[in-house]
């Protein structure tokens, strides 16, 4: 039965290696040998590590931190399995996970194989997260290489997702190498490298959990870092001698596979790779490149380029990110349109609108005239009026003094038929007085 090497590099989880070893120490496979590199841990992850009683288990610490490539890279030349498995120290195996890829990469029937499986996400007190935006991406990215040739599935992505999945063997690490000094995506480019010597096998089973945390190094927002160190690892696969092989319609349709496949890698920067690949087809050596893709501490190259084409930093954005700028550029502008046939409803309102008030100005005004024809003929009448109402006056006088002349008259007619009938009283006295004499 084949010696399996396990590689754990460890660095400051206290609170997780401690699963990480015994789901090593506990596999259906036992015939191996765990490697555990405490690469100068400031917490106890040491003193978790020394709790364990193991004959399998072979321990180191750093005085100072080297990064995971070099602690890989330190484990693998002291491991002397045939196949090896790596674990970051925040993962766990699944318990038959050693016995399910060396049993795959045997019946392969080649010396260099590749394997890895499927990835179970879990949160930091071990439950399952499915919906973590992570395992939602991973669950696309799994979606999309189920359609594509094995040669190019890491050109779509990282589809191992973390050194934690690897399993390959001895005579492939010899063939492949060493871990590059890149803080990213040292995993995928050495993943991308494997595939030019033999296709990597996916088995697709969930034995490895991959634990999301705060302290996840793909969490850091160091997005220049990502930009450089994407571009570099897809360049470097692309000017790759073995991908050359084919020619005439072979070579085509090679290339346009690969060119789907690219388009659709939400980790691809045209921009970025473009300045890559011309560097590299100028024939800059790798090593510069990663001197590019690991930065200097205090500016990016990218970076820098882009302020002497005097062009906007964006421009070295990754394809998804374009895409969906783009898609919001095209809602807004849809938005836009929108609003535009709103703005021209409404001013077709106002445009009504103010035609109506129009109108109705005009009406006011003519109601205006005929109250001012109006407020004349009133006047007139008024005016008539008084007139009337002056003679009323001169007639009213004129009949106060006709009658104080018929009431004067009337008194004198009185007055004279007063003295009449006295006039005539004492003349019949007198007559009567004369007959009564006879």
């Amino acid at each position: 039965m084949p010696l399996v090497s396990v590689i754990i590099p460890a660095y400051n989880h206290e609170g997780y290696v401690s699963s990480a070893v015994e789901s090593v120490l506990g596999q259906t496979h036992q015939n191996l040998e765990l490697i555990v590199i405490d690469d100068a841990s400031q917490d106890g992850t040491w003193e978790r590590l020394q709790s364990f009683q193991d004959n399998r288990l072979r321990l180191r610490r750093h005085d100072t931190n080297r990064g995971a490539d070099a602690t890989l890279n330190e484990a693998m030349a002291i491991a002397q399995g045939e196949y090896l498995a790596i674990l970051n120290s925040d993962d766990a195996y699944d318990p038959h996970r050693l016995e399910r890829l060396l049993s795959v990469a045997e019946q392969s029937g080649g010396n260099d194989a590749f394997v890895f499986s499927n990835v179970n996400f879990i949160g930091p007190s071990g439950n399952q997260v499915h919906h973590h935006p992570r395992a939602q991406s991973y669950k696309a990215l799994c979606g999309h290489c189920e359609t594509l040739n094995p040669a190019n599935w890491f050109f779509a992505g990282n589809l191992a997702i973390t050194t934690s999945n690897f399993f390959f063997s001895r005579s492939l690490a010899n063939r492949v190498g060493a871990f590059f000094p890149l803080r990213y995506t040292h995993d995928w480019d050495w993943a991308l490298r494997a595939s030019r010597y033999s296709a990597p096998i996916w088995i697709r089973e969930n034995l490895l959990a991959y634990r999301v945390h705060e302290a996840n190094t793909l969490s850091e927002d160091d997005l220049w870092r990502h930009i450089h160190e994407n571009s570099y690892i897809q360049a470097k696969a692309l000017l790759s001698p073995g991908l050359r092989l084919g020619n005439g319609s072979e070579a085509e349709a090679r290339a346009e596979a690969l060119l789907l496949v690219l388009m659709q890698n939400e980790s691809l920067h045209p921009v970025s790779l473009l300045c890559y690949l011309i560097y590299g087809l100028v024939g800059v050596k790798e090593q510069r490149l990663l001197e590019f893709a690991g930065g200097d501490g205090a500016s990016w190259r990218l970076q820098q380029m882009a302020k002497a084409a005097s062009c906007p930093p964006e421009i070295f954005r990754s394809i998804q990110q374009l895409a969906d700028q783009a898609s919001m550029l095209a809602e807004r502008w849809q938005v836009i349109q929108q609003m535009n046939g709103e703005i021209a409803n409404r001013d077709q309102c106002i445009a009504s609108q103010a035609t109506m008030i129009e109108e109705r100005w005009h009406i006011i005004q003519q109601m205006n005239d005929e109250i001012a024809n109006r407020d004349q003929c009133i006047a007139s009448q008024a005016a008539m009026i008084e007139e009337r109402w002056d003679i009323i006056q001169q007639m009213n006088g004129e009949i106060a003094n006709r009658d104080s002349q018929i009431e004067a008259m009337q008194a004198e007619i009185a007055k004279l038929n007063g003295n009449f009938f006295i006039r005539a009283n004492r003349y019949l006295k007198r007559i009567w007085s004369k007959f009564l004499v006879l």
